[in-house]
């Protein structure tokens, strides 16, 4: 999956220049290709808050939000804005995500184009329309009764 960032900004705060606390903001659309053809499946938007200025690292969180739920990331990061590869820690999620865990590989093939990995643990199968999973029966519902 690739983030296509449409907003990076790095936010100077405190003492003038590159200081601790200093954040890089982003957000872009989370894209997929499949068959050759690419497809925005969700977005993501986070932060990182400049915590080592002789490394240029510091702590940061994203969200990716997909149609079946959200998938909180976050880690350390070694030259912010652009760092090379990192791999940080899924650390939550909602929905179909919610008892999921594991980690997300980055590799920054430009500054506005990431490679994303998820690699998710204990994800329940997708389930059609029709609410079951491919070898799951229907639930039996018992008949509707008028006057009862």
């Amino acid at each position: 999956m690739d983030a296509r960032l449409y907003a990076g900004e790095e936010l100077d705060l405190g003492a003038a220049g590159r200081s601790v606390g200093d954040q890089f903001v982003f957000g872009g659309d989370l894209a997929s290709a499949e068959a050759g053809e690419e497809r925005v499946v969700g977005s993501i938007g986070g932060f990182c808050v400049i915590t080592d200025l002789e490394r240029n690292a510091g702590q940061c969180a994203s969200t990716a939000v997909l149609p079946e739920g959200q998938i909180t990331v976050q880690g350390e990061q070694a030259g912010i804005p652009v760092p090379g590869l990192v791999v940080n820690a899924i650390t939550a999620g909602t929905g179909a995500f919610r008892r999921s865990h594991g980690q997300v590989t980055q590799r920054v093939l430009t500054p506005a184009t990431w490679q994303l990995t998820f690699e998710l643990l204990d994800v329940p199968p997708h389930r059609p329309e029709g609410g079951r999973g491919p070898h799951e029966a229907p639930t039996p519902v018992p008949p509707s009764l008028p006057g009862k």
